[in-house]
């Protein structure tokens, strides 16, 4: 049960007050640091400000397209803090090897479906954990007059496939459908590993409805019929990497996102302070909802327009 329903507006000279008692930020990325290719105004000082004050920063996306040596770059082209580096940076890419690593994948031999883009692949590599089926996967030639393909080639034995990731993929397929669900539901053995669920990600565009993994992942697991381990936020695996890597207070660390079914969900879930801010995908109107319908894991403690709001005056 959560301590109660109330969301306070946030500025610099409230947040000067709240600021005292959070010795870690955990910020997610898009919609909050940058949108797109675009910086958001006035987060590279904010961050900045906590830096200087001595704060710990990690950043905590649910973007699994690029690695975290790629987004270390963009974040020092947009001007944020030089000692924010890859290391300062988790994602799902990162926990999806480290959960494949720890469960002894490139030990035993197995090998990994992955159906996900660059980011996911490069994690992989540095953990030297193999994996096929990344990019173009056309359909077999089959008749024109045959509804459904019958017969499957795998590209792999069954038995030597350790594991089936799902993340966001441009080149999804049936094809790639119907080989990941026949993976693991083939082989009890098969880990199943999703990098995240949103259903959609933020764009320039906000009348262009953009579908992020969680429709492919909800796709492969209605056709295997099995529930896979999820690794983005909301979810625990998330937390626990960040455990094992960073001494943090839950009580002491706020989570600061632009979305309150994943960010908010995640901070409240592992007892952290929550901010919202309405620069990125939810705003007031999803708080109320969430508020109407007494879902207080997704209400956060604090809302905020950004966080350039949040920077005292004459920083």
């Amino acid at each position: 049960m959560m301590a109660n329903f109330n969301y306070t507006s946030m500025n610099a000279e409230k947040f000067s007050k709240v600021l005292k008692d959070i010795d870690t930020f955990i910020f997610d990325a898009d919609g909050v640091l940058w949108l797109g290719e675009n910086v958001m105004a006035g987060s590279p000082k904010f961050l900045d400000y906590l830096i200087q004050l001595g704060k710990q920063v990690i950043i905590l996306t649910n973007n699994a397209t690029k690695s975290r040596a790629v987004y270390a770059k963009k974040l020092a082209s947009m001007g944020y803090h030089s000692s924010i580096t890859k290391d300062s940076i988790v994602n799902p890419a990162a926990v999806v090897a480290d959960t494949l690593y720890r469960a002894g994948i490139n030990k035993n031999g197995k090998k990994v479906y992955l159906i996900g883009s660059q980011g996911v692949q490069e994690e992989l590599d540095n953990l030297g954990i193999t994996y096929f089926g990344t990019g173009h996967d056309p359909v077999s030639n089959q008749s024109d007059n045959r509804p459904f393909i019958y017969d499957l080639e795998l590209d792999e034995d069954v038995d030597d496939v350790g594991a089936v990731v799902v993340g966001y993929d441009k080149h999804f397929n049936y094809h790639k459908l119907m080989k990941a669900a026949n993976y693991i539901n083939q082989n009890e053995n098969c880990i199943f590993v999703a990098t995240n669920t949103d259903e959609t990600c933020p764009g320039p565009n906000p009348d262009t409805v953009i579908p992020d993994a969680g429709p492919l992942v909800t796709a492969v697991q209605v056709a295997c019929g099995r529930e896979p381990i999820i690794v983005g936020k909301p979810h625990t695996a998330a937390f626990e990497y960040i455990r094992r890597r960073w001494t943090i207070d839950p009580a002491k660390t706020m989570m600061i996102g632009d979305r309150t079914n994943t960010d908010i969900k995640f901070g409240r879930d592992h007892g952290l302070r929550t901010m919202l801010v309405l620069s990125g995908c939810h705003g007031v109107a999803e708080i109320e909802e969430n508020h109407a319908k007494s879902q207080c894991d997704m209400i956060p403690e604090f809302y905020a327009d950004c966080l350039g709001a949040l920077v005292p005056f004459g920083y």
